[in-house]
């Protein structure tokens, strides 16, 4: 900040020191974890038993409840990106000793202060060259100056204590709090310096932290044992001994473990950190057997292209699978990513399979052909389970518009259609696995790297805590299955007492059943191979639990349905996955000093543009259920659904 005022002493060392004031709230690490509405899945949820795909599917399914759960819903205005504002001059009369501003700002007016209190500057401005200790202090500010010397050093150390706490803590919440503890309208701009300010003193600079994080994860690998980290270094600075960032990576070995007791499906992602440089994070998640988002990897890349996916790919089968057969991988249609994928083994045949993200299909889809009523039964064509239903939605599409068909007909069905998939996703539609992960990971993704690092542990060591407790509840209440498990069971139990059976093979354990009549719907027969284990209607093959059908046709052979469960919804497998436990990690006097030495690639800073980044996903009609021009439409239109609710 340039040239230290003569009355000032050491101004950041006071900073620090105001961390262990008493008018600090108190507050800690783990005060930001548990003040969350749902203690498995962060800031964001609401759910407080299942997950991103926690839904029963039943016989009136239409489109997933759930589809945007975890997406950033947010509808808090934007926060600049780093890169927004200039640097602020080094010197200038924004300097002051903090123990004297702090003083000032901590009387209220003249009822506790003969002083003046601070002015409102929305109102009549009052020249500061009138407050007594201005004049002595500072008489080289000009006399109709209304900016507060070193504002922004002030109000940040205000904050140290919520941005330690909450990396989500943004500009509103200080302009707020400032409001409500000086009665001082903060300006915006001043009100981001001395967020940023705060920022670095708890965080650190992007260059200081991209210094501090081979010894950071070093460390995490030290006390947490088959950690893995990966680097691929963008080059060598030969005059200072150093390599540049490129791409890292790191999977915890507790998440590596728990992974061999969840289903063999897992949903990568990519989003940016909102720094001054343009870097950005993928995700690799997986789904436990309480439906459940477990994170599996993370990397932090300059780009999402396809030398960058490649490379996580990699990394993801080497370090994560290792050697598992039949993944299933759900992303969206991303060109680097696909060509990527295409490359590697273990998401192709005959070892395993590539999905796309039904959301991302319906969201491309809508940008094309702009009708939100074709929108929606592309939707319930992807999530239907049987082909007769799917091929029944297309005949609509097609006879609403040639164009629209065409443009879903020419995507591979396997890829999009949970009636032609085979049972490779096991129930899972969308990329929310990943996206649950982006939003829990909002707020810190405008932090610098190794602070992004610790808080992805953080999350994760807590996600641990709070799930092996839920698992031996499970065990001491002696349920077989997870409680998504058990709640899907019993639904289709109850249905399955008002279905009508007809034995055929004995052998092949098969029976015809026939659904009750409802209104107009209902009569349906479904047909169910006890030895396949498959049914008609399709969601035993996907979702690996007996549907009412089958279930039917178990008690017609005194056959156990609890037995057709997949294993992986076993409590004890739910418990295995949490088994593992992390070990903290000792402050920065016991880590180990690494074998190199790294600097950022200054290269890829953030190209600036007038106004503000968009921090949040700006709404489309994805994210409601029934959008106005949905409504609209359908008036016009008269009932357009061509979806049969029944079983």
């Amino acid at each position: 900040m340039g040239e230290a005022n003569p009355q000032m002493s050491n101004q950041w060392g006071e900073y620090m020191n105001l961390l262990a004031t008493p008018g600090l709230p108190p507050c800690s690490n783990t005060d930001y974890l548990a003040g969350t509405s749902n203690p498995d899945f962060g800031a964001g949820t609401s759910n407080l038993d299942f997950g991103a795909e926690n839904f029963i599917p039943n016989e009136n399914d239409g489109e997933d409840p759930t589809a945007d759960s975890f997406v950033n819903e947010s509808d808090e205005a934007s926060e600049p990106d780093e890169a927004e504002y200039p640097i602020p001059p080094e010197d200038g009369p924004d300097r002051v000793d903090i123990n004297v501003m702090a003083e000032t700002f901590a009387q209220r007016g003249a009822e506790t202060s003969s002083e003046p209190a601070l002015p409102d500057l929305n109102t009549q401005p009052t020249f500061y060259r009138s407050i007594p200790f201005f004049q002595q202090t500072f008489p080289e500010i000009p006399a109709d100056s209304v900016d507060v010397p070193n504002l922004r050093a002030y109000i940040a150390s205000l904050h140290l204590g919520h941005v330690k706490c909450n990396p989500s803590y943004g500009i509103k919440h200080v302009i707020q709090n400032v409001k409500d503890q000086t009665g001082y309208d903060v300006p915006y701009q001043k009100a981001w310096y001395s967020l940023k300010m705060a920022r670095e003193i708890v965080y650190g600079t992007w260059e200081s932290s991209v210094k501090k994080l081979p010894a950071y994860l070093g460390a995490i690998q030290k006390y947490n044992p088959g950690t893995i980290v990966e680097w691929k270094h963008k080059g060598f600075q030969a005059s200072t001994g150093k390599y540049v960032m490129g791409y890292v990576f790191w999977a915890f070995k507790p998440c590596i473990d728990g992974f061999q007791f969840c289903r063999n499906v897992i949903s990568v992602d990519g989003t940016h950190l909102y720094t001054k440089y343009k870097y950005k994070l993928l995700i690799a998640a997986a789904m436990d057997g309480n439906q459940q988002v477990l994170p599996l990897a993370f990397a932090v890349v300059d780009e999402e292209t396809y030398p960058s996916w490649k490379w996580f790919l990699q990394q993801l089968s080497r370090h994560v699978i290792r050697g598992r057969r039949g993944m299933c991988l759900i992303s969206d249609r991303h060109g680097g990513l696909i060509k990527a994928v295409r490359e590697g083994p273990d998401f192709v045949s005959p070892h395993g399979v590539h999905r796309y993200c039904l959301r991302h299909v319906c969201s491309n889809f809508n940008s094309t052909i702009k009708n939100v009523v074709l929108k929606d039964l592309c939707w319930q064509a992807g999530s239907e389970y049987q082909s007769r239903k799917f091929n029944r939605i297309m005949d609509e599409i097609k006879k609403q518009d040639v164009k629209a068909f065409a443009y879903l007909d020419a995507i591979n069905k396997e890829k999009w259609t949970a009636s032609h998939d085979g049972g490779w996703r096991c129930g899972i539609l969308t990329t929310n696995m990943s996206e649950c992960i982006n939003g829990v990971l909002k707020g810190a993704r405008r932090l610098p790297v190794s602070a992004l690092v610790e808080i992805t542990l953080e999350r994760t060591v807590h996600y641990f805590h709070v799930r092996a407790i839920k698992g031996q509840k499970m065990l001491q209440n002696n349920q077989l299955w997870t409680d998504f498990a058990c709640k899907m069971f019993i639904s289709w139990q109850q249905k399955a007492v008002e279905h009508t059976v007809t034995k055929y093979s004995h052998a092949q354990q098969s029976a015809s059943v026939v659904t009750r009549r409802q209104g107009r719907h209902g009569m349906n027969t479904h047909v169910v191979k006890i030895a396949n284990r498959e049914c008609s209607c399709g969601k035993w093959n996907q979702f690996g639990i007996p549907c009412s059908h089958a279930q039917k046709v178990c008690g017609a052979y005194n056959i156990s349905a609890a037995s057709m469960v997949k294993d992986y919804y076993d409590v004890m497998a739910y418990n295995n996955t949490y088994s593992k436990h992390f070990e903290p990690v000792q402050s920065e006097d016991y880590w180990d000093d690494p074998n190199f030495q790294l600097v950022h690639d200054p290269t890829i800073r953030t190209v600036t543009r007038p106004g503000r980044n968009q921090t949040t996903r700006i709404h489309n009609e994805m994210d409601w259920r029934q959008t106005r021009a949905r409504q609209e439409a359908q008036q016009q239109q008269g009932d357009s659904s061509v979806q049969e609710n029944v079983p």
